[in-house]
Protein backbone atom coordinates (compact mmCIF):
# COMPACT_ATOMS: atom_id res chain seq x y z
CA UNK A 1 0.00 0.00 0.00
CA UNK A 2 1.26 3.27 -1.19
CA UNK A 3 1.60 5.25 1.91
CA UNK A 4 2.67 9.05 0.68
CA UNK A 5 2.95 10.61 -2.63
CA UNK A 6 4.50 13.42 -4.44
CA UNK A 7 2.95 15.16 -8.21
CA UNK A 8 4.39 18.11 -10.12
CA UNK A 9 1.73 19.86 -12.22
CA UNK A 10 3.04 22.49 -14.87
CA UNK A 11 0.59 24.66 -16.41
CA UNK A 12 2.25 26.54 -19.30
CA UNK A 13 0.86 30.44 -19.32
CA UNK A 14 1.22 32.73 -22.35
CA UNK A 15 3.66 34.93 -20.71
CA UNK A 16 5.72 35.03 -17.22
CA UNK A 17 3.51 38.20 -16.26
CA UNK A 18 0.23 35.61 -16.32
CA UNK A 19 1.78 32.86 -14.56
CA UNK A 20 3.29 35.08 -11.91
CA UNK A 21 0.01 36.79 -11.20
CA UNK A 22 -1.44 33.29 -10.62
CA UNK A 23 1.27 32.25 -8.62
CA UNK A 24 0.31 35.51 -6.54
CA UNK A 25 -2.97 34.33 -5.82
CA UNK A 26 -2.54 31.10 -4.65
CA UNK A 27 0.36 32.31 -2.42
CA UNK A 28 -2.20 32.71 0.54
CA UNK A 29 -3.49 29.33 0.31
CA UNK A 30 0.34 27.63 0.45
CA UNK A 31 1.23 30.09 3.33
CA UNK A 32 -1.04 29.39 5.55
CA UNK A 33 -3.00 25.20 4.22
CA UNK A 34 -6.04 24.38 5.74
CA UNK A 35 -4.17 21.15 7.28
CA UNK A 36 -0.97 19.07 7.52
CA UNK A 37 -1.38 16.31 5.61
CA UNK A 38 -0.72 17.88 2.25
CA UNK A 39 2.47 20.46 1.32
CA UNK A 40 2.78 22.55 -1.52
CA UNK A 41 5.52 24.55 -3.12
CA UNK A 42 4.34 27.46 -6.16
CA UNK A 43 7.18 28.93 -8.42
CA UNK A 44 7.19 29.84 -11.63
CA UNK A 45 10.02 29.30 -14.35
CA UNK A 46 9.70 31.11 -17.71
CA UNK A 47 6.20 31.08 -18.35
CA UNK A 48 5.08 28.05 -16.75
CA UNK A 49 3.37 27.59 -13.34
CA UNK A 50 5.18 25.06 -11.40
CA UNK A 51 3.08 23.50 -8.17
CA UNK A 52 5.03 20.90 -6.29
CA UNK A 53 2.47 19.03 -3.90
CA UNK A 54 3.74 16.52 -1.68
CA UNK A 55 1.16 14.38 0.93
CA UNK A 56 1.36 11.53 3.82
CA UNK A 57 -1.07 9.72 1.75
CA UNK A 58 -3.02 9.12 -1.96
CA UNK A 59 -6.04 10.74 -0.84
CA UNK A 60 -4.87 13.61 0.56
CA UNK A 61 -2.70 14.01 -2.60
CA UNK A 62 -5.55 14.06 -4.58
CA UNK A 63 -7.43 16.19 -2.70
CA UNK A 64 -4.68 19.15 -2.92
CA UNK A 65 -4.15 18.40 -6.79
CA UNK A 66 -7.85 18.84 -7.27
CA UNK A 67 -7.58 22.06 -4.92
CA UNK A 68 -4.71 23.78 -6.45
CA UNK A 69 -5.99 23.00 -10.05
CA UNK A 70 -9.47 24.99 -8.82
CA UNK A 71 -7.71 27.74 -7.46
CA UNK A 72 -5.80 28.00 -10.86
CA UNK A 73 -8.95 28.12 -12.55
CA UNK A 74 -10.83 30.13 -10.47
CA UNK A 75 -7.82 32.96 -10.78
CA UNK A 76 -7.43 32.56 -14.22
CA UNK A 77 -11.31 33.43 -14.61
CA UNK A 78 -10.97 36.50 -12.16
CA UNK A 79 -8.36 37.95 -14.12
CA UNK A 80 -10.52 37.54 -17.25
CA UNK A 81 -13.55 39.10 -15.84
CA UNK A 82 -11.56 41.90 -14.74
CA UNK A 83 -9.01 42.33 -17.70
CA UNK A 84 -11.80 41.54 -20.29
CA UNK A 85 -9.33 39.04 -21.10
CA UNK A 86 -5.88 37.10 -19.96
CA UNK A 87 -3.35 39.25 -20.42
Amino acid sequence: MIRHGRAVIEIPFDSEELAKMIRSALNPETDSAPSDRARAEVSVRDSILVIEISAGDMASLRAAMNSYIAWVSASLDTIDAVLGQNP
